[in-house]
């Protein structure tokens, strides 16, 4: 898994292709996470996997009036980050190369996000160790925000490509696609607020709709297509496609395992 994330930060550097080549489907993130911030009015903010800072440094200079703090266990991509910072000249962000389980962070943040982290996590066990970590980095009454792919999502997507005759989606091995036991792990010690498919319509059009076109048409998949770009602004409706958000409200300062503390 560093030697994957390390390849792509030397390679890619400063562009959002470091984090994933579909570029479009950052841009729904990014606006995820934006509204949140706007939406609750927080100040202070934890990236949580901040890769190479391309979302980090958008929403900083999205949010002046907030303070971010971008957290990665790569090296490589933080050393990126570090540079895209200084170029954009964000002043309110700050990053660091930290290992969430082993590091000390005093700060305590109103926010804290995830976009397509917790995939990266070896086991489920220990996705749940990292999530228990970050709950103790948020204040009472702070925000917990993660967008991640879902098993479940991947398959029923591979079924419906099948049916058109496109190959299946391909899963990187280092990656641990979440259940919904996680979801279940983090609601019984947070209060759910919302639960959403961000990029559901983005999902039926570009990984389905797309597809088969360039696949009848014999040209190789582009993520800067116009069709990209057009899905990414169309109202995300219904739920479908792997990725899944949510937001919970962190509602005690003591360790609680049931929803109502």
């Amino acid at each position: 898994m560093f030697s994957f994330w390390s390849e792509r930060a030397k390679r890619y550097g400063c562009d959002p292709r470091a984090n994933t080549n579909d570029i479009w489907l950052r841009e729904i993130e990014i606006e995820c996470v934006d509204r949140i911030i706007k939406l609750h009015n927080v100040k202070n903010v934890l990236d949580f996997g901040c890769a190479n800072g391309y979302s980090t440094v958008r929403l900083a200079k999205n949010n002046p009036q907030c303070t971010f703090f971008g957290i990665d266990i790569n090296e490589d991509m933080i050393e990126v980050a570090g540079e895209l910072a200084s170029t954009e000249g964000c002043s309110n962000l700050s990053l660091e190369n930290m290992d969430i389980l082993r590091d000390e962070i005093e700060q305590r943040y109103e926010l804290i996000y995830a976009i397509r982290v917790f995939q990266n996590i070896e086991s489920p066990q220990m996705q749940q160790r990292v999530f228990d970590r970050l709950n103790t980095l948020l204040e009472s009454g702070g925000l917990f925000y993660y967008i991640e792919s879902y098993v479940d999502g991947y398959v029923q997507l591979n079924m419906d490509r099948a049916k058109m005759n496109l190959p299946p989606l391909p899963i990187h091995r280092h990656l641990t696609l979440l259940t919904d036991e996680f979801d279940n792990y983090v609601s019984t010690r947070m209060k759910l607020l919302e639960r959403s498919f961000p990029s559901s319509s983005y999902y039926l059009i570009t990984r389905l709709l797309y597809s088969y076109i360039a696949m009848m048409n014999k040209e190789p998949i582009d993520y800067n297509h116009p069709i990209h770009q057009v899905a990414a602004l169309v109202p995300q409706i219904g739920e479908y496609g792997p990725q899944r958000a949510f937001l919970f409200q962190k509602v005690c300062d003591a360790p609680c395992l049931e929803p109502s503390c």
